[in-house]
């Protein structure tokens, strides 16, 4: 009889209810440039792998600009080669046969001077005569002199520092066309991770604005399931890490599910999950979450599962 009375004393067993939700939570996929939509490629259950195109916008501006940075890269990269190779030998050629050339006017010039100072001044040779066939020799002498300074310099090839600076000016135009081409990257929208596509929000030509930012799509990665679970506030005590728990959801007919306690929050908040004769239940609770310890392949996000909780092990009556 007192065992009776002992055992109708002990509290019911612990229930609750608890939505399914991912561990990696909801993710809210936007862009980061301005443009029409030109194409969304997913829909509502889509499975997706990281790095699928979910979204493309239409960015005709940008495109110009990468083409017309590619363009900018290439010309200074030819102008870079043409430093580094220095003249052609073809060039060089040129250049010796012009000392040639000027060595062979510098040298007759100079003999007709000599042959000019040999003739009598004032009788067979007029002294402008003279002082014309000098002015000949020093010019041609300096025409000279100037081609072999030029072959010289051809011979000698660029200079470091004409190098460096047709380096850093291909450098530049590389991380201009670099930062046109990321820019223009952000055109596509790419699926962070593995998951399936919640909503999508965006429709072809609607118009997208880094001034007003407007979520594309939602995206539920894939990851470990959890429960969030609400118990009454009067049941609190009977809550602890670790404790053991079953549930059954509708929208997973036949299966059991298997969970643990994971958290316990410190707060009592405004109960939000109802199902039909919750009524008499506390409007404050507790938040729980609940670690499954395997997925049913055909539970889904959302679902609403009803929860039994096994005792904690340290609140188990003694024998």
């Amino acid at each position: 009889m007192i065992a009776s009375q002992a055992a109708n004393a002990q509290p019911a067993g612990l229930t609750a209810l608890g939505r399914v939700q991912s561990a990696a939570g909801v993710m809210s996929i936007g862009t980061a440039a301005t443009g029409t939509v030109k194409a969304v490629l997913v829909h509502e259950g889509s499975r997706i792998r990281a790095g699928d195109i979910l979204v493309s916008l239409s960015c005709e501006p940008l495109e110009a600009e990468a083409q017309s940075r590619d363009a900018q890269l290439r010309s200074a990269q030819a102008v870079l080669d043409r430093v580094r190779h220095g003249p052609r030998v073809e060039e060089i050629a040129v250049a010796e046969a012009v000392v040639g050339y000027s060595f062979a006017r510098a040298e007759e010039a100079e003999k007709t001077y000599e042959r000019t100072q040999a003739l009598r001044e004032g009788v067979s040779v007029t002294t402008a005569r003279i002082l014309e066939t000098l002015r000949d020799a020093r010019v041609y002498a300096a025409q000279l002199g100037e081609a072999k300074a030029k072959l010289a310099l051809l011979r000698a090839g660029s200079r470091e520092e004409d190098i460096r600076e047709a380096q850093s000016r291909r450098d530049d135009a590389a991380a201009q066309l670099a930062a046109a081409r990321a820019r223009l990257e952000q055109c596509i929208v790419r699926a962070p991770a593995d998951g399936v596509v919640l909503d999508v929000f965006a429709n072809p030509g609607e118009f997208m604005s880094l001034a007003v930012p407007a979520s594309l799509l939602n995206l539920v990665p894939d990851a470990s399931l959890q429960i969030r679970a609400e118990v009454d506030a009067r049941d609190i005590a009977r809550l602890c890490e670790g404790q053991a728990a079953t549930g059954t959801a509708e929208a997973a007919p036949g299966a059991t599910l298997r969970a643990r306690v994971e958290s316990i929050s410190p707060m009592i908040s405004a109960r939000t999950i109802f199902a039909p004769g919750a009524d008499t239940r506390s409007p404050d609770v507790a938040r729980i979450l609940l670690a499954l310890d395997d997925r049913p392949t055909n539970l889904p996000i959302g679902a609403l599962v009803a929860l039994t909780f096994a005792p904690c092990a340290a609140k188990t009556p003694a024998n």
